[in-house]
């Protein structure tokens, strides 16, 4: 490094020589040097004119301020003094000067028309739509325990298959089991034998008591002997049916329809009737539950579920929630009860469920309140079923009411303890005006959006907005059916900007399954809307 900075050095100085002896450099630096020192002596000379002229002028306000007659200033301190208000004037009028041209520029963006896309307000239908965090719990969960103890041998399923009810799962060594049984029928075999013979002997003392040839005791012994058989014979038969029982017992079967677990128990262990953890536990996936709670205020909601008894109707096959499957047993649906007690939202969304046979024909059908299950991120739709049941009594500590609805879970997409999103559809709103919830926009006049007027200008209106269904939200106040609102381009709009409209897009169908966004892409490019 050093010997680069020599290197450079040099070079400089070779060049510095060689810009001295040229001619041109005399006579330019006596020409700077020539207008330095002018330049100077005229800033002096103005210098000392100002100060000449501020310092008395200063000196005069200053005691008239103070009321003291006697105050000067000094040289310098009338030239600080006189260098800080220059500098505030030049401060100031730099600061009007510029923001005039901002003014200038802001009025010119204003004046500027912003390309915007709108939609029109329409008369649509809003379905009222309550939504929850639920968790898929499963209708019945069966720990499964040994009712007689011995060696686990064979296990006759894999971890995690479906079973069904009466399916043979395990198998606990039946051959101690088979042995009672054996010891107990030949014990019935033996008593019963005697049984025969007592008989015989008593029907021959029944002859020689006709014929005097015997006491009535020894009658009456006999026939006692026979009844004791008889009561032996009792015994041994319970004794062979216990047996039996055990050795059942050895045989464990699925007491439900349902989803095997992971084994707690392998093939080869001791296992008694009193084994806390079980064997395997079996979870039953068809129907499943989704348990969830909503707010206390929302009971009003489910009045008519709660108390009247719907009139029998009929709903449309594609709003049926087929509840065929079978329950339980010994309580298939429970529908001879709960059809009089369980009360149906009267909507467009209610569901009709079968009467089971056996039920009140007379009774009023079940009218159920549609309830949808979707996944954690709202973007699939799971299963779709009905609310069964609301509990009793609402919970203190949150203020809320626990649900049930049952799914019929055919496709298998509730998973015991999974998280869900929950939609009920409470209510259907028809012919009401509806926007599109992009154009709703929030600010100092509280909610708000942008209507286009016929001079190609927006409006800031105030609005009173309702449920929100999707894309669409409900407008109780601030518009009417035809008004053209802003759904894009908002971030640059003031109260009475120009506008170009852009791409328009009609307010979708509340009743179709596409956003407006989708609606906007159907339309051709050069459709437009004219503003009402």
């Amino acid at each position: 490094m050093k010997k680069i900075f020599k290197k450079l050095a040099l070079v400089i100085e070779k060049l510095w020589a060689i810009i001295k002896k040229s001619p041109l450099w005399s006579k330019f630096f006596f020409f700077v040097k020539e207008q330095y020192f002018l330049i100077h002596q005229k800033t002096l000379s103005f210098n000392l004119k100002a100060l000449n002229y501020a310092q008395p002028r200063l000196e005069n306000i200053i005691r008239r301020i103070g009321k003291n007659k006697d105050f000067s200033l000094s040289y310098k301190s009338t030239q600080i003094t006189l260098y800080i208000v220059i500098f505030m004037s030049l401060s100031i009028i730099w600061h009007l000067v510029s923001g005039f041209m901002g003014d200038s520029k802001a009025r010119d963006a204003q004046m500027r028309p912003v390309s915007v896309v709108t939609s029109p307000v329409k008369l649509g239908v809003i379905n009222v739509i309550q939504t929850a965090l639920g968790t898929v719990t499963p209708r019945n969960t069966v720990t499964v325990h040994s009712q007689v103890g011995g060696i686990l041998s064979k296990v006759f399923f894999k971890e995690g298959d479906l079973v069904h009810a009466d399916q043979l799962l395990a198998l606990i060594d039946p051959r101690p089991f088979e042995a009672s049984l054996k010891q107990a029928e030949g014990t019935l075999n033996k008593d019963k034998a005697l049984l025969s013979n007592a008989e015989l002997d008593l029907k021959r003392y029944d002859t020689l008591l006709k014929q005097d040839s015997i006491s009535h005791q020894v009658y009456a012994t006999q026939k006692a002997l026979v009844q004791q058989y008889k009561g032996n014979v009792l015994t041994d038969e319970g004794l062979v049916s216990a047996a039996k029982l055990q050795l059942e017992f050895a045989h464990i079967t699925s007491p439900i329809n349902g989803r095997v677990g992971l084994r707690l128990v392998d093939p080869g262990n001791l296992v008694q009737p009193n084994d806390v953890n079980g064997l395997f536990v079996i979870t039953q996936l068809q129907p499943t539950t989704v348990l969830f709670s909503v707010p206390q205020d929302l009971i009003p909601s489910f009045k008519k579920f709660l108390q009247e008894p719907p009139p029998p109707e009929t709903i449309s096959n594609a709003q049926i929630v087929k509840a065929d499957t079978p329950f339980e047993t010994t309580k298939p649906l429970e529908a001879s009860k709960n059809t009089q007690d369980h009360k149906g939202k009267e909507a467009t969304n209610a569901q009709t469920t079968k009467m089971p046979e056996g039920s009140n024909p007379s009774a009023p059908e079940k009218i159920a309140i549609a309830v949808q299950s979707w996944s954690s991120d709202n973007k699939n739709k799971l299963a779709t079923g009905y609310l069964e049941s609301i509990d009793n009594q609402i919970d203190i500590t949150t203020g809320t009411v626990k649900l049930r609805g049952i799914f019929s879970n055919d496709e298998m997409t509730l998973f015991p303890n999974q998280f869900v999103n929950i939609r009920i559809v409470l209510d259907v709103l028809p012919n009401v005006v509806v926007l599109p919830v992009p154009a709703v926009q929030r600010g100092t006049p509280g909610t708000f959006v942008y209507r286009l007027n016929v001079d190609n200008t927006v409006s800031v209106v105030p609005v009173k907005l309702g449920p929100v269904d999707g894309d669409n939200v409900q407008v109780l106040e601030g518009l009417a059916p035809g008004n053209i609102v802003v759904v894009d381009g908002t971030d640059k709009l003031r109260n009475g900007s120009k506008v170009i409209v852009g791409q328009a897009s009609a307010t979708t169908n509340p009743t179709a399954k596409v956003s407006w966004r989708d609606s906007q892409k159907q339309k051709s490019p050069s459709s437009q809307i004219k503003p009402q």
